[in-house]
């Protein structure tokens, strides 16, 4: 039959044996187009390129069960985007491997300095507590991604509503370690500069060496620039934008633009502007909400991400339905004042405000030190403040997963679109 191919004829044109189709069509990852009269498998070319696709994926390092959930879901993600958050994730495991090695090796320094057992101990553990709080995690982002039952990533839905087209000017205000570019690096439309500022010169470092080693995935002329300004003290000094790379070689061997040779930047309109969880940390919201407004074109926005919630609140009932004896109503009610404070400032220096939630489903949690572990990194206050409390805490949270399985909790991540006219 013109077009169809056998099972034993799809294996040898892809390179696999019969018997890989045959568990393929098991597992329900390769399903037969049609039958034969006599019942055997027939598959197109269609067919073939789904198998090269597993095949792909599978090299990757993609599970055939993440790959099953991918086909299921008819995920909308293309194979650039599939491809590039396996190479994030792959790179962030060597990442972690290279610094267990390197933990290991000043541990093994430190032990031969001396014979003594204790003092070895001693040395090892200091070493291992400065390597943890160097770590460059971002262990929120880390939790939500390993409970996080959602088909969209929180990084996808943001840059989504944040509705970049070809060409855009854009600015993101304390962009961090730049994870919401980072995450959608194959997706940023040709022609988009985008200008990050951060005063943390580890965190522009970091996006800065990231932007060497991978700039040839990016599409047709994207650039990033690079500022290294206190938002509040210096913010919107066009005459200090400049693309601060270093003059060396990046791994790939293109040579990056030396200081005098990138090009000064008179930018003073942008289209999109990008405060991603910016405004705890910023004293004079107003001042810089005007700022950020003068300097958006007449159809340009910023978007705003600010605190989440749900997940204490939900932590809270759990506690009180067990009698722990641990409160967080203060704590969840001075949150709801604060978010509340800030959207009535949105409203008040921009034309129009779109309101959005990313709603993110957590399931899996099977174990109270997950809430206790959370508390005590985001909370130390008031972990500090119940103390006495957590280890009776956590022993009636595990009889009641006993009893009534694995918890689920639904948090709510709240976005803003402020728009400089209506």
């Amino acid at each position: 039959m013109e077009g169809r191919y056998t099972a034993g004829e799809l294996a040898e044109l892809a390179g696999v044996s019969s018997r890989t189709i045959r568990y393929y069509d098991k597992k329900g990852l390769l399903k037969p187009v049609a039958y034969t009269e006599g019942g055997y498998r027939l598959y197109d070319r269609q067919s073939a390129m789904q198998l090269q696709k597993i095949k792909l994926l599978q090299y990757a390092g993609l599970s055939l069960k993440q790959i099953d959930h991918m086909i299921e879901s008819q995920s909308e993600e293309s194979l650039a985007e599939i491809l590039w958050g396996q190479k994030l994730l792959l790179e962030q495991k060597r990442d972690q491997m290279n610094q267990v090695i390197a933990s290991l090796e000043d541990a093994l320094f430190a032990c031969s300095e001396t014979d003594n057992e204790r003092e070895n101990m001693e040395s090892v553990l200091d070493i291992l507590r400065v390597k943890d709080m160097e770590a460059p995690f971002d262990y929120r982002y880390e939790f939500y991604e390993t409970y996080s039952r959602n088909q969209q990533n929180w990084f996808q839905w943001v840059y989504d509503r944040l509705q970049v087209c070809s060409g855009a000017a854009v600015l993101d205000m304390g962009c961090g370690h730049g994870n919401l570019w980072i995450r959608n690096w194959t997706r940023i439309p040709e022609g988009v500069t985008i200008t990050v500022v951060e005063k943390l010169s580890s965190a522009i470092d970091y996006l800065e060496h990231f932007y060497l080693e991978n700039k040839k995935f990016l599409q047709k002329d994207v650039k990033f620039l690079f500022l290294r300004q206190d938002l509040e003290q210096d913010f919107l000094c066009p005459c200090q934008y400049k693309e601060n790379l270093p003059s060396e070689r990046s791994a790939g061997g293109a040579q990056a633009d030396s200081e005098q040779d990138c090009p000064k930047v008179q930018r003073e309109k942008y289209d999109r502007i990008v405060a991603n969880h910016l405004w705890d940390f910023i004293a004079d919201k107003d001042a810089l909400m005007e700022k950020a407004k003068c300097a958006l074109n007449k159809e340009g926005f910023m978007l705003s991400t600010y605190s989440s919630y749900g997940f204490m609140e939900e932590v809270n009932r759990l506690f009180a339905s067990v009698g722990a004896g641990v409160d967080f109503s203060k704590l969840t009610a001075c949150q709801k004042n604060r978010r509340e404070q800030l959207e009535q400032k949105f409203c008040a220096h921009f034309a129009t405000v779109r309101h959005d939630v990313f709603q993110n489903h957590l399931t899996g949690i099977t174990d109270a030190r997950v809430l206790t572990e959370y508390i005590e990194k985001h909370y130390p206050a008031e972990y500090a403040a119940h103390a006495s409390a957590w280890r009776e805490t956590a022993r009636k949270v595990n009889q009641k997963i006993a009893e009534q399985g694995a918890l689920e909790i639904v948090t709510y991540a709240p976005l803003c679109q402020c728009f400089r006219n209506l």
